[in-house]
């Protein structure tokens, strides 16, 4: 789920990681919903709320915006992972456009791989994660990145795109999708015309751009120029 800044009061710190682009944490807002938008990568959240155990799932990737509710009285931590990075026993292409929690074995503990792990915090979020990856329980395939960044690979494009799919759940042309929408969104809001973000974008006119926004953002590019 990708928290709107404009919603929730987010902290956030990027860690020297192979495997985290961010971690964050938050808390519920007086709305009863909100949109969460398409990304390419998946998402570890941890919910707190009052009088429950914690509970702990993994979310994404998102193909297209969605209206999500809120829960109440709830604390939220987030652990994002770098695209292309991913737990063989929870393959992405099971998780896409959904949310899966993981079982409880204990109020503070969940079953993942075949192991039970202490649920994490922000303080401890980024020795969780390490010690995924020291068991080999979350792994990474270079091809992703490499493929994204346009670098060359000695593989061939069938298997660059199987590789891709096995890692994040989703195509390589969906991802540039994603991407392009998220690139065209920030050009709007720092004030680029909606005519001029079509051609830097490389839509094919605007009409386009309007579909590809709405899908990915659940935008306008008028009320993105507004923001």
């Amino acid at each position: 789920m990708e928290w709107a800044t404009t919603i929730f009061p987010i902290e956030s710190r990027v860690e020297p990681s192979d495997f985290v682009e961010r971690i964050w944490r938050t808390h519920s807002v007086a709305a009863d919903s909100m949109i969460s938008v398409a990304v390419p990568h998946w998402q570890i959240v941890v919910v707190k709320q009052a009088d429950r155990p914690a509970s702990m799932l993994v979310r994404g990737p998102e193909t297209a915006a969605s209206i999500v509710g809120i829960p109440r009285d709830a604390e939220f931590l987030g652990i994002e992972l770098k695209i292309g990075t991913f737990i063989p026993d929870l393959a992405p292409d099971t998780l896409v456009d959904i949310g899966k929690e993981l079982a409880s074995t204990s109020p503070s503990r969940v079953h993942l791989a075949g192991s039970s792990w202490e649920i994490p915090d922000f303080e401890n979020a980024a020795d969780f994660i390490r010690h995924l990856a020291k068991a080999d329980v979350l792994v990474r395939d270079p091809i992703v990145d490499q493929t994204l960044s346009r670098k060359p690979v000695e593989v061939t494009e069938r298997s660059v795109q199987r590789r891709f799919l096995r890692a994040t759940g989703l195509s390589y042309g969906m991802v540039r999708q994603i991407e392009r929408a998220e690139r065209t969104a920030a050009l709007l809001m720092a004030g680029t015309s909606i005519l001029d973000a079509v051609d830097i974008a490389g839509y094919s006119d605007q009409a386009h751009m309007t579909r590809s926004l709405r899908r990915f953002l659940g935008k306008t590019p008028g009320s993105l120029s507004r923001s």
